[in-house]
C-alpha cells in the first residue's frame, strides 16, 4: 500500500537538528545601552523611576502607602495618593515627603477619591496630570475583602467587591491611559494589585468574591496590555501572598496565621517584599515586560 503520508489532522515531525561540523559563526556583543555611562551607573539606572509621575491608589496605608514610598526612593518626581480617608491621606502624605527626600514636599499631594465614582476617578486624574504635566506611572491598590460563605453572599456586598477591585482598577486606568494617549507620551506603566487568590481556592476562610475578582484583575491586566500596547502603555500585574497586614494580624486571626503559615513555604511576607517587582515593572529594567502577572507569595501557589 502505498504511503500516504500521516493521517489527517495529525502534525508531522520536524526534521531533527543537525549540528553543523564547522563552528559557529560568532555573533557580535549587542551594543551597550548608555554606553556614556560606568557600569555603576548603568546599573542604577536600570531601576530608576527618575523624573517620572506616580499615582497610587489606595496608597495612605499597607501596601500601597510601602510602594508609594518605594517610588520616591527610586527617584519619582511626584506622587498623588489616591484614598477615600482623608484623615490616612494626609498622615501618608507628611510621612512620604519626609522620607522622599530634599524637595521632594510640593512633589507628593492626597487626592481623597472614591475608586468606584467614575466622574470622581476622570476629575482626579485630571488634576494630577495637569500639575503634573502628566502621569507616567499607576499603582492600584485600591482593593477590599470580605470573608464570606458563598451561600451566605447578598448581591450588594458580592457587587461591592467587584466595584472595588475590578471597576476601580479599570477607571483608573482608563483615566490614565486616555492622558498618556491625549499627551502623546512615549511610555507608561500601569500595575495592577491582583493576588495569589486568583490562582487557587483560598483556605480555611471563604473568600469567593475576592477571589474571582482578582482572577479577573489577572485578565484585566493582559486585556488593556493589549490594547495599549501600541500606545507604549504596559500594564501588568502583582499577586501578593499573605502580607504582615493589619488584615492578616488582626483581632481573631491567630488561627487563620498559623495556618497560613502551614501553607506557606516561605511563611509570611512583608509589604516591603512588593516592591523590587514593582519597581521593576514601572522603570526601564521592565520595559519589555506587559501583560504579565508576577507572584510574590513565599511559594504559597507551588503545591
Amino acid at each position: 500500500m502505498a504511503d500516504t503520508g500521516p493521517p489527517k489532522g495529525e502534525l508531522k515531525l520536524m526534521t531533527p537538528f543537525k549540528i553543523a561540523d564547522d563552528p559557529p559563526t560568532p555573533q557580535p556583543i549587542p551594543d551597550l545601552v548608555h554606553p556614556e555611562k560606568t557600569p555603576a551607573e548603568r546599573a542604577a539606572a536600570r531601576f530608576s523611576l527618575a523624573g517620572k509621575k506616580a499615582i497610587v491608589t489606595g496608597g495612605a496605608q499597607g501596601l500601597g502607602l510601602v510602594c508609594a514610598r518605594a517610588l520616591l526612593e527610586h527617584g519619582v518626581e511626584q506622587l498623588a495618593v489616591f484614598d477615600v480617608d482623608a484623615g490616612m491621606g494626609g498622615r501618608a502624605v507628611e510621612h512620604l515627603a519626609r522620607v522622599g527626600g530634599e524637595g521632594a514636599g510640593p512633589g507628593v499631594r492626597f487626592e481623597k477619591v472614591d475608586v468606584t465614582d467614575e466622574g470622581a476617578v476622570d476629575a482626579a486624574v485630571a488634576r494630577v496630570a495637569d500639575v503634573f504635566g502628566g502621569v507616567d506611572v499607576l499603582l492600584c491598590f485600591a482593593g477590599i475583602s470580605e470573608s464570606k460563605l458563598a451561600v451566605e453572599y447578598d448581591i450588594g456586598s458580592w457587587r461591592r467587591i467587584f466595584d472595588v477591585n475590578v471597576h476601580g482598577s479599570f477607571l483608573v486606568a482608563r483615566a490614565v491611559a486616555r492622558d498618556v494617549i491625549a499627551r502623546n507620551l512615549p511610555s507608561a506603566s500601569i500595575v495592577f494589585t491582583a493576588s495569589m487568590s486568583g490562582y487557587v481556592v483560598n483556605q480555611p476562610q471563604p473568600h469567593s468574591a475576592y477571589a474571582v475578582s482578582k482572577a479577573g484583575v489577572h485578565h484585566l491586566a493582559r486585556s488593556m496590555a493589549g490594547e495599549w500596547v501600541g500606545h507604549g502603555i504596559r500594564v501588568n500585574s502583582i499577586s501578593p501572598g499573605i502580607m504582615n497586614t493589619r488584615l492578616s494580624g488582626g483581632p481573631g486571626q491567630a488561627g487563620l496565621r498559623q495556618s497560613w503559615l502551614e501553607r506557606s513555604p516561605m511563611g509570611i511576607g512583608d509589604p516591603e517584599d512588593l516592591t523590587g517587582a514593582v519597581v521593576l515593572l514601572c522603570g526601564e529594567a521592565g520595559r519589555f515586560i506587559t501583560g504579565t502577572d508576577i507572584k510574590i507569595d513565599g511559594g504559597y501557589t507551588i503545591f
